[in-house]
């Protein structure tokens, strides 16, 4: 700012009046040149929703129940729709399922290891319980994080 103010002359000649308003051109030009840069990096979209037919009432609703802002949720919502993903509405509570689902794996193969000699049968019973809990952690986490097209 203060080049700037100094190229056109006005801190040596100026009165108050004329700083300020220097101040507020230069300001007006700054905040200007950083939109323009802005727009270029990071594209911006206005839409609007009607409250006639329940869209914007929709998709706010949609918003708190994945504790996100509107703007969050549509823009979460629209790259998931690309992706062909789910908008997760309680990314905790899947989190805390998948770990359940870990922690019952990593118990039947402690089970596993500590089984006893020659009891074959047991040792099959226990190896397919352990196939049946991984395809379960991959099996939910499918449905939760890439649920089918939707036709």
């Amino acid at each position: 700012m203060w080049d700037y103010l100094e190229s056109i002359g006005i801190l040596e000649h100026g009165t108050d009046e004329e700083i300020k308003e220097a101040k507020k051109i230069y300001r007006k030009k700054y905040l200007l040149k950083y939109k323009q840069t802005q727009r270029a990096d990071k594209p911006e979209f206005n839409i609007s929703f009607s409250d006639k037919n329940g869209e914007y009432t929709r998709v706010e609703s949609s918003a708190t129940k994945h504790n996100l802002t509107v703007t969050a949720f549509i823009k979460k919502a629209t790259l998931a729709y690309i992706e062909n993903k789910y908008v997760v509405p309680n990314t905790l509570q899947i989190s805390k399922l998948e770990q359940v689902l870990s922690e019952c794996l990593n118990e039947v193969q402690k089970i596993v290891k500590t089984k006893e000699r020659f009891m074959f049968d047991r040792e099959d019973k226990y190896k397919a319980i352990e196939k049946r809990i991984e395809k379960l952690e991959v099996q939910i986490d499918s449905i939760f994080r890439h649920p089918p097209l939707a036709q």
